[in-house]
Order: C-alpha cells, then sequence, then structure tokens
C-alpha cells in the first residue's frame, strides 16, 4: 500500500464527511494552482463534460443536466464557444433553436489530452500502488455518483 500520513479515525460521520468535503477541496485546490495556465471553471467543465458525453444538446437541455438556470448556462456556454470548445448548430427539427456541439478541441479537453489538471491528477495517482490507486478512483466515481444523483458518472466494474 501506498505510504499516508496517519489519518485520524472518526466515529461519527459528519466527522468523517468533513475529513472527505476538506480533502476534495485541497486536491481541487492544488490541482487549480499546479495547472499553471488559466483553466475552465468546474461549472464550465461539466457543461462540456456533459456534452461531449451526451451531443448535441439544446442550452435548455444542458442547463437542466447541469442543474442551473439556462442564463447561467447561457454565460457558461458563451465562456466555451469563445475558446472553440463548443459550436451551435441549428436545430434540423427545429430552426428557431440551436443545438451545442463539442469542437474536437472541447472533446481533446475532455479526454484529458490537453487538460493540465488531468494530467497533475494522471502524475499523483501514478505515485499510488495499484491496490490504492483503484480505491481512490472507485471512491471518487461512487462519491460522485451519489451526490449528483445521475448517469453522468462513468461506471467502474465492481
Amino acid at each position: 500500500m501506498t505510504e499516508v500520513t496517519a489519518l485520524p479515525f472518526f466515529d461519527h460521520a459528519e466527522q468523517s464527511a468533513s475529513l472527505a468535503y476538506t480533502s476534495i477541496a485541497r486536491i481541487l485546490r492544488a490541482l487549480r494552482s499546479q495547472a499553471g495556465a488559466p483553466t475552465l471553471s468546474m461549472g464550465s467543465t461539466s457543461a462540456l463534460w456533459t456534452l461531449v458525453n451526451q451531443h448535441p444538446m439544446r442550452m435548455s437541455e444542458l442547463a437542466q443536466r447541469e442543474g442551473v438556470a439556462v442564463p447561467t448556462m447561457s454565460r457558461i456556454v458563451a465562456i466555451l464557444e469563445r475558446n472553440a470548445l463548443v459550436v451551435r448548430e441549428a436545430d434540423p427539427n427545429d430552426r428557431r433553436a440551436s443545438l451545442l456541439t463539442p469542437t474536437d478541441e472541447g472533446i481533446d479537453l475532455v479526454n484529458g489530452t490537453t487538460s493540465a489538471r488531468v494530467k497533475l491528477m494522471e502524475e499523483a495517482l501514478a505515485q499510488l500502488d495499484p491496490a490504492d490507486r483503484a480505491a481512490a478512483e472507485r471512491s471518487l466515481v461512487l462519491l460522485a455518483e451519489v451526490i449528483t444523483k445521475d448517469a453522468r458518472s462513468p461506471r467502474l466494474p465492481p
């Protein structure tokens, strides 16, 4: 097993949840600061991830899936468009509406090809032994599934 600083044992679920939340916040802060170049916000990253995995999609559907209001999603999509990560295309079934589709650059970013944060996470996970790496990956996916309560998170085999 990978050597870890001794972790306190918690008798209460609240303290355990606090430790998990604080650990996730520390990871995100470290990834953000170590990535160097400016990167997308978590909201923009999440919306792009959804589009890469389920496109094309109308703005209202994306907003609903992401749990935000349409005006908020409109601002997020504008940022993604400015960064050439998403394009709007006319809906062939309703010319008044548009469909959002990720660009090749957006797909590469989500797949980790060009994401500095993903590369940093990959380097960190590589420092773990295989059993700890598998446990960390599985735990994070399970937490994401429970918290988001939807099918957006990839499923890992048991």
